[in-house]
């Protein structure tokens, strides 16, 4: 298996991480809403056990230079990396216990728009004003998904704007990590990851209204935190060593459309078709700026 993986391309590699990395994580929020955990609780048990994991995988799979990885994040770059994926990793898990599934997913599809917004200022990569209009057009996309969300079905009882803004905060947390990643190459970004999600659980555990530690969901816990969290996160930073970091955004699409579908199987929460035809214009609209990035 692993001789036919080293036949292929680096592109046909970077392809395949990626779509793997991307099918581990479609069931996350399956999993999130099947643990039925208080929210604090689940940003605690994500983020403790993800960093375990994606510590060990850091460690034992990807051969780092430790020195200067764990150095990197000294400086200003790094500590704006931890800071960032503690926010997201707070943020998604917050947006997934207040509100739908296709809200929450649809919002953080915006990433690679956000992306070349950064992208513009960290890297001076010019944008085409149809880059701007694009990014428009998603974002009124989104604006259909929440206007109809309170009306899905088997939905928390929350707020769906605030559902939508944990959403985008987790896009544009995630868009400026990567930028920064590209913009400092050496920067030791599963480290970051690590700390981050660590520091996040820990946090989460101490704010918690529920006392103690609940552990009444061991293999939801345990498939959210040790299976695809970091497993998934690791595949998904490793593609584009291989491929387009264009391409990898494009395949992570399938969360987006995955994802509400294994919560529409799994639990029976139903988006509505007001929302499904929002969610499929953001899709259309990132996939054509996407496209248009690659001409």
């Amino acid at each position: 298996m692993f001789s036919k993986f080293n036949d292929l391309s680096n592109n046909h590699k970077g392809i395949m991480l990626a779509l793997l990395g991307v099918l581990i994580l479609t069931p996350d929020t399956l999993f999130m809403r099947l643990s039925e955990l208080e929210r604090w609780q689940m940003v605690g048990w994500r983020g403790v056990l993800m960093s375990i994991t994606l510590f060990l995988i850091w460690l034992l799979l990807m051969k780092p230079n430790i020195k200067s990885e764990i150095l990197s994040l000294f400086s200003i770059p790094g500590c704006l990396v931890i800071l960032a994926m503690a926010l997201n990793h707070i943020n998604f898990t917050l947006g997934v216990a207040e509100t739908s599934i296709m809200v929450v997913l649809t919002a953080l599809a915006t990433m690679p728009l956000f992306a070349a917004v950064f992208s513009s200022f960290l890297l001076n990569e010019k944008q085409p004003i149809i880059g701007w209009v694009i990014l428009i057009i998603a974002m009124l996309g989104i604006g259909l998904v929440v206007n109809d969300g309170s009306n899905a079905a088997n939905i928390p009882n929350g707020s769906v704007i605030l559902g939508s803004v944990y959403g985008l905060m987790t896009a544009i947390g995630l868009a400026f990590t990567f930028t920064l990643a590209r913009k400092y190459p050496d920067l030791g970004v599963i480290p970051a990851t690590v700390l981050a999600s660590l520091s996040s659980g820990v946090f989460a555990f101490y704010i918690s209204p529920v006392t103690g530690i609940d552990f009444s969901a061991p293999i939801s816990v345990f498939m959210m935190g040790v299976i695809i969290s970091p497993f998934s996160f690791a595949l998904l930073l490793i593609a584009p060593k291989y491929t387009q970091a264009s391409m990898v955004s494009l395949i992570m699409l399938l969360e987006m459309v995955l994802g509400p579908l294994w919560v529409w199987l799994g639990i029976g929460e139903i988006p509505t078709i007001t929302m499904i035809s929002g969610s499929l214009l953001v899709l259309l609209s990132i996939v054509a700026y996407i496209r248009l990035s690659e001409s």
